[in-house]
């Protein structure tokens, strides 16, 4: 997804001589072409996803609010980026999908009994994720309201919404996780 949407955005943008309908799609925009196609096999993904949690519970393993939380309401903001024909969903497909790359390379290794020591990167990249996302948007919501003709403003407020509590919840376990392990390993060196 990443690759394909990163190519379909460039040719646009090539195409366009400009970046500016990533951060202001003209109301009336039609979801249709490559660089949707990308929006909608991400809406999809949300639900193949879902088999992670289904993992879990057969496993008999905890959830986590963040993780709950997450994976139930990712779907219908997917849902919202292609029904609302959303400004900056071809931007947040890029930086998320970009980030489950290297989420997923991490899994993937630790599923071959290898454990990386940059688990805390993984973590750090996803809140910069977020906090990119709100510093993105300003640029939205610059044009929108400069002309009142930027896509998706209801599915933009869901999403920042969204967004705002993920930030918190990923900052929640930034702490919990990585302050413990920081603990034990001071106790450990005393």
């Amino acid at each position: 997804m990443f690759a394909g949407a990163a190519y379909h955005s460039y040719q646009e943008t090539a195409k366009r001589h400009s970046a500016e309908w990533m951060f202001c799609l003209p109301q009336g925009t039609l979801m249709q072409g490559p660089l949707y196609f990308w929006s909608y096999m991400y809406y999809l993904s949300k639900y193949y996803e879902f088999i992670d949690t289904i993992l879990l519970v057969l496993k008999a393993k905890p959830l986590s609010v963040l993780h709950v939380f997450h994976h139930s309401v990712v779907v219908p903001m997917a849902f919202l980026w292609l029904e609302a024909a959303q400004s900056l969903q071809q931007i947040a497909l890029l930086i998320n999908t970009g980030i489950h790359v290297v989420m997923y390379y991490y899994y993937f290794l630790c599923s071959i009994d290898i454990r990386p020591s940059w688990k805390k990167l993984v973590t750090n990249g996803q809140i910069v994720q977020f906090v990119a996302s709100f510093a993105i948007s300003t640029r939205f919501w610059y044009l929108h309201w400069l002309t009142g003709r930027c896509s998706g403003l209801h599915a933009m407020l869901f999403n920042a919404s969204f967004n705002l509590l993920l930030l918190a919840l990923f900052i929640n376990f930034h702490r919990s996780s990585y302050r413990a392990s920081s603990r034990a390993r001071k106790a450990k060196a005393q």
